[in-house]
C-alpha cells in the first residue's frame, strides 16, 4: 500500500508501526496545510492523527524501557556466575571455611535469585504491554487503511486544485467547466472579481432548468466546484449552472451576507439578495429557463436559505449543507412556498446541528447572536408551506455519502402529508459528520436528483 509515495506495509516488529504512524500523521497535516481554511479535511483525521501520535511516544517509551531490563537482567545473571566461580574458588581453602562460604553463597545466590525473579516479572509485564500497544498500533493502522483510498482523493483533489489554470477566480471556474464539456457565458456584476460564470449544456433547450451554487465563507467558485462538481453533471443531466462569487472581507476573504443590509455591522453594507436576484435575471436575458434552485454550502447555506425566505420568481426550492439561518420567522411571512432540503452533520463543530444562541451583547443594542438548529430550518420550511415538520419524524431512507464515516450514516426525514402540491420539506442528518463531509459522486447525483425533481409549482 503506498500513501502519496510512501509505502505501507504491516510490520511484526512494534517499532516498525511508528514509521506508519509518523507517515499518516505528516500526510494528515500536508493535507490541512492544502486545504486553506480547513474545510477540506474533517475533523476526524485530526482526533485519528493525535491519538496515532500519542500511542507513537508510548510504544517508544515501552520499547526502551523494555531494552534497559533486558540489560539489567543480563548483568544479574552475570553477577550470578562471578558470584559462584568466586565461592567456588574461595571454598578449597579448608573445611570449616567452605562451611561458611557455602553459607554465604547460599543466601547470596538466593538474594540474586529473588532479584532475577522479580526483573523478569517487570519484564513479563513490559513485554505484554508492547503486546497491547501493538494490537492497538495494528488496530489504528487497520483504521488508517480503511481510509487511506480517501486521503488519496483529498490529495489529488488538493493537487488538481492547485494546478487549475488561470490568473484569476473566474479563469479556474471557466477551465473546470469547460474541461467538463459545458459552455461558459461570463455574468456581468457589480465588480469585476465577483463576476459569475454561467455554464451550459452542450445542446440547451427551452425550459432548462437554473441551478445557482453558492461558496462557504473563504471560499470561491473555482475552489467550490472542485468540493461539489455541480458543474460536471451539467452537459449530462441538461441544467444550468451559475457560478457566483461573493465579497472579499479585509483580510481577501469572500463571503455572503444572509441578512437584511444593516442587520449584521461585519456585512452590513452588502445586498447580497439584490445582487443574486440580479444575476439570475441576466441569467435569464440570455437563456430561457425553468424552474430556478439555489443549493449553498456553509455561509452559501445560509444564503439559499435566505433566498427562500425573501422569495424570488421561478425559485422551486433550496438545499443548503452544513448552513442554516439567521432570520427570524417574521422575516418569511409573504415569501411564496418552496421546497427545502436540509442536509447537516450532528458532529459539525463550525455550524452546530442544534444551533447556537448567545447571551445579549450590549455593543449590538442588546441584540442575541444565534443561529437556527437544522430541524428549525425544516420546521420554518414547512411551516412556511402551511404544514407541519413531524414532532417524531421517522427516516424513510438512509444513504452511504460520507466517506469518513463506515456504513449508511446519513437518515433523510420528509414531511410524508398536508404540504401543497409539489412542495417538499427534507432534512438529511448525517450521523457523526463535521462540517466538511467527505462527499463523492453519490452524494452528487442524490442532490441533484431531489433539485431537479422538485418542478411543480
Amino acid at each position: 500500500m503506498r500513501i502519496v509515495g510512501v509505502p505501507l506495509a504491516v510490520a511484526a516488529s512494534p517499532r516498525k508501526y511508528l514509521g506508519i504512524l509518523a507517515a499518516c500523521t505528516l500526510l494528515a497535516a500536508f493535507l490541512i496545510a492544502c486545504g486553506g481554511n480547513g474545510n477540506a479535511i474533517d475533523e476526524r483525521i485530526l482526533v485519528l492523527e493525535a491519538k496515532a501520535h500519542s500511542q507513537e511516544e508510548a510504544l517508544e517509551r515501552l520499547s526502551d524501557e523494555n531494552a534497559t531490563l533486558s540489560e539489567e537482567l543480563a548483568a544479574i545473571k552475570q553477577e550470578q556466575a562471578d558470584s559462584a566461580r568466586a565461592l567456588e574458588d574461595a571454598g578449597r581453602d579448608d573445611e570449616q571455611k567452605e562451611v561458611t562460604l557455602e553459607d554465604h553463597q547460599a543466601e547470596q545466590l538466593s538474594s540474586l535469585l529473588e532479584e532475577q525473579v522479580r526483573t523478569k516479572r517487570r519484564l513479563d509485564d513490559h513485554e505484554a504491554r508492547l503486546g497491547d500497544m501493538e494490537s492497538f498500533a495494528k488496530e489504528v493502522f487497520s483504521k488508517i487503511s480503511d481510509i487511506v483510498p480517501l486521503l488519496e482523493e483529498w490529495f489529488e483533489k488538493a493537487e488538481d486544485g492547485l494546478a487549475v489554470p488561470g490568473d484569476t477566480v473566474l479563469d479556474r471556474a471557466r477551465f473546470l467547466a469547460e474541461s467538463a464539456g459545458g459552455e461558459v457565458y461570463n455574468i456581468d456584476s457589480r465588480e469585476p472579481e465577483q463576476r459569475a460564470i454561467l455554464v451550459m449544456p452542450p445542446e440547451p433547450i427551452e425550459g432548462n432548468p437554473l441551478i445557482v451554487s453558492l461558496h462557504g465563507f473563504g471560499g470561491n467558485s473555482a475552489v467550490h466546484s472542485l468540493y461539489i462538481p455541480l458543474h460536471e453533471h451539467v452537459a449530462a443531466r441538461g441544467f444550468g449552472l451559475l457560478l457566483p462569487n461573493g465579497t472579499l472581507d479585509s483580510e481577501g476573504r469572500r463571503f455572503w451576507n444572509p441578512t437584511d443590509p444593516g442587520e449584521n455591522s461585519s456585512k452590513a453594507s452588502m445586498d447580497d439578495y439584490t445582487y443574486l436576484a440580479g444575476l439570475v435575471a441576466r441569467a435569464l436575458e440570455l437563456k430561457d429557463f425553468g424552474p430556478v434552485y439555489f443549493f449553498g454550502y456553509s455561509n452559501g447555506g445560509f444564503m439559499a436559505h435566505y433566498m427562500a425566505c425573501k422569495g424570488l420568481p421561478s425559485l422551486r426550492a433550496v438545499a443548503s449543507l452544513a448552513g442554516t439561518s439567521y432570520v427570524d420567522d417574521s422575516s418569511c411571512q409573504d415569501a411564496p412556498s418552496v421546497s427545502v432540503l436540509h442536509i447537516h452533520g450532528t458532529a459539525d463543530e463550525v455550524v452546530l446541528f442544534e444551533g447556537v444562541e448567545t447571551e445579549p451583547d450590549p455593543k449590538d443594542n442588546g441584540e442575541r447572536a444565534f443561529y437556527a438548529s437544522a430541524q428549525d430550518m425544516v420546521s420554518r420550511g414547512a411551516q412556511q408551506a402551511g404544514c407541519e415538520w413531524p414532532q417524531v419524524p421517522q427516516a424513510y431512507d438512509t444513504f452511504a455519502f460520507d466517506h469518513y464515516i463506515p456504513g449508511a450514516e446519513t437518515h433523510a426525514y420528509r414531511v410524508e402529508s398536508g404540504c401543497p402540491q409539489g412542495v417538499n420539506i427534507e432534512l438529511w442528518t448525517g450521523e457523526g459528520s463535521g462540517h466538511a463531509p467527505a462527499y463523492g459522486d453519490a452524494f452528487v447525483d442524490a442532490l441533484l436528483d431531489w433539485l431537479l425533481s422538485q418542478t411543480d409549482p
